[in-house]
């Protein structure tokens, strides 16, 4: 297939997975929002990402905002129950907190690995290459002083 069909079928999936991960933060998006939402991603990914790598970056450094953004909004509904809000809202704060600050930083790091190996290799190289595999290095041997 063309590579830039390619390019462009990764820009939707990525839109996709990113405005399915918006409806589940929000819980109820409007559908035209939704789609809105989809298909602006899905243009911009496919405009302006030079690779299929740039883009899944993107797309999975959106996933982490967004599993980041899951648990303070529901510390925000928390604050409408008032100064005592029940245990089953608490529990279900802690999982919120303890799972969504996990995936986001899954995601986040998953994102900047993704960006570090679309960047290309960098070689940082300290030590010299050997230049030949018969000539072996000579021992040095150390005499003590006597005195």
């Amino acid at each position: 297939m063309n590579d830039n069909l390619w390019h462009q079928l990764n820009a939707v999936l990525g839109s996709l997975a990113v405005t399915v991960g918006l409806w589940l933060l929000i819980g109820a998006l409007p559908v035209p929002i939704g789609v809105a939402v989809g298909i602006i991603l899905a243009i911009l990914l496919a405009w302006k990402c030079p690779s299929k790598g740039y883009i899944w970056a993107i797309c999975t450094l959106l996933l982490g905002v967004e599993s980041i953004a899951w648990p303070m909004m529901q510390m925000a509904d928390l604050q409408k129950l008032g100064p005592e809000p029940p245990l089953e809202e608490m529990e279900r704060i802690f999982t919120a907190v303890l799972f969504g600050l996990f995936s986001g930083v899954f995601w986040m790091t998953f994102a900047y690995g993704i960006f570090k190996r679309t960047r290309g290799p960098i070689i940082h190289s300290s030590f010299p290459e050997p230049s030949s595999s018969s000539s072996a290095p000579k021992k040095r041997s150390k005499k003590k002083k006597s005195r």
